[in-house]
């Protein structure tokens, strides 16, 4: 090893990590844009807002050319066509107009829109273009598989549970609500207790051991799988469910209620190849299945539809789209302003408008019933269909037609359910359950007990699965009855 004397080594030539670097070799800053001063002469007066200092670079070709002084650089958005700036920073407005009051979008509160352009605004809102996109779809019937106002924004004895509680005026009163409201929850876990096993042998039969089925169900450790594992462990156990019992012929129909990506049916799609299938999600989703390369021979039409909205008695009970004597839908025909607004402005970019985009669905709607319709046999399926969702889905096979319905639903979110949009609630009065004002809902909150929690909560998940079972169950017994699934 070389060895230096302490005093030989120059002290510049130390890069030590602990040891800042000498004040000639701190990197300068880089260069700010020169700010125009807030006072001063008539020839240092501000700039007209928007207006970028002297001295600052161009701005790259085809962006907006307003310059934002608070952050110290141009504006990042593309300018409008045969313009210089983008649609927020047009030329022309006035400071006056900046300070303008925005006021919440009458359609949509989630955004705002200046109070002088409200009415030209509203014309080409984008929640007006997605109302209108909705209405026009196929199969599409308002609240055709709502029961009493199910799908109303808030339902009887749910929106009460939620209320927050009066304030008491003493604290007499408040020890005496506190009082009743652990009298009410003791009296329904009792209740509870006594109708589970009542409830499995009246669906499933006198042979089925309820505290065995109850044992099976409660989990006492949440599992450590990733979220996309999980999915498709999920999907590959429901799809082999669907082929052991036999619940998919040649020429069924698949329907996914709440379909999201669809993993479902394309789990399904991978085992039986060449079926037709519907998907309604009411939401808009990337990455979908159908869209994968292998699947993209296959028959599919996408919704986008809440089930409520979903008529399947018009998909396979009525006159099939082709040979209905019309002819289908063009673009043209949407003539709604928003729609065209939408479409105009796609026409240069080569993308489809959503007035194009509806004709297409119109066109694909009527190939998947170009042949043998309709279709002997129905399969329905979903994955975590939400709460009341379950229910307006099992209504909907109502109108299933002459087909033979055959299901396969993994429910979730019992909390959620509503007395309301609930298919079966005289068997829950039967049991004893629900009788009183506000019970089915803390019924439906009890079964959020079943997950979660930390400690020692095995009795209360006992507690909060009896809960989701005894909800499941009644729906069981509504299929037997009102659909006449006898194997339910």
């Amino acid at each position: 090893a070389l060895e230096l004397e302490p005093h030989t080594i120059p002290y510049r030539s130390l890069a030590l990590p602990f040891m800042a670097p000498p004040p000639d070799t701190v990197p300068s800053p880089p260069a700010q844009p020169v700010l125009p001063p807030k006072g001063g002469s008539d020839v240092d007066a501000p700039l007209p807002p928007g207006v970028a200092p002297p001295g600052t670079p161009a701005q790259e070709e085809g962006r907006c050319t307003f310059f934002v002084f608070a952050k110290g650089r141009y504006c990042r958005f593309h300018a409008i066509p045969g313009g210089t700036r983008c649609g927020a920073h047009l030329a022309g407005v006035s400071e006056e107009k900046e300070k303008e009051q925005r006021i919440p979008c009458p359609l949509d509160p989630g955004h705002t829109v200046y109070a002088s352009r409200l009415a030209q605004h509203l014309k080409v809102c984008s929640k007006r273009r997605q109302d209108e996109i909705l209405v026009r779809q196929p199969f599409y019937r308002k609240g055709v598989n709502c029961s009493g106002g199910c799908c109303s924004a808030e339902q009887g004895d749910l929106a009460e549970a939620r209320e927050p509680p009066a304030a008491a005026t003493t604290e007499e009163a408040s020890s005496a609500d506190a009082s009743s409201g652990e009298d009410a929850l003791a009296g329904l876990l009792e209740r509870l207790a006594a109708a589970f096993p009542r409830a499995v042998e009246q669906v499933l039969g006198a042979n089925v051991d309820a505290e065995e089925l109850l044992q099976r169900s409660v989990v006492a450790t949440a599992g450590n799988v990733a979220h996309a594992e999980k999915h498709e462990a999920q999907n590959a156990a429901l799809t082999e469910l669907i082929i052991e019992r036999g619940l998919l012929e040649q020429e069924a129909l698949i329907v996914e209620y709440g379909c999201g990506r669809a993993g479902l049916a394309a789990a399904v799609l991978a085992r039986r190849p060449g079926l037709r299938c519907v998907l309604v999600d009411r939401d808009a989703r990337r990455h979908k299945m159908e869209n994968r390369q292998e699947n993209r021979s296959e028959a599919v039409l996408r919704l986008r539809l809440d089930i409520a909205d979903f008529d399947l008695a018009a998909l396979v009970a009525g006159e099939p789209l082709c040979v209905s004597g019309r002819p289908l839908p063009r673009a043209a025909d949407f003539a709604g302003e928003a729609l065209q607004a939408a479409s105009n402005s796609c026409n240069g970019s080569g993308q489809m408008g959503p007035a194009e985009r509806l004709e297409e669905l119109w066109k694909a709607a009527a190939a998947l019933q170009a042949s043998q319709w309709p279709p002997d046999r129905l399969l329905a399926c979903a994955k975590h269909l939400c709460g009341g969702a379950t229910d307006i889905a099992l209504r909907s096979l109502l109108g299933r037609g002459t087909a033979c319905a055959s299901l396969c639903i993994a429910t979730c979110c019992h909390h959620r359910c509503d007395n309301i949009s609930y298919v079966n609630v005289p068997f829950l009065r039967g049991l004893g359950l629900c009788e009183l004002e506000g019970e089915f809902a803390r019924l439906a909150s009890l079964a959020g007990w079943a997950v979660g929690g930390r400690g020692d909560v095995r009795e209360k998940r006992r507690v909060g699965m009896m809960a989701k079972r005894i909800l499941d169950l009644g729906r069981v017994a509504w299929l037997r009855e009102a659909l006449g699934l006898a194997d339910a």
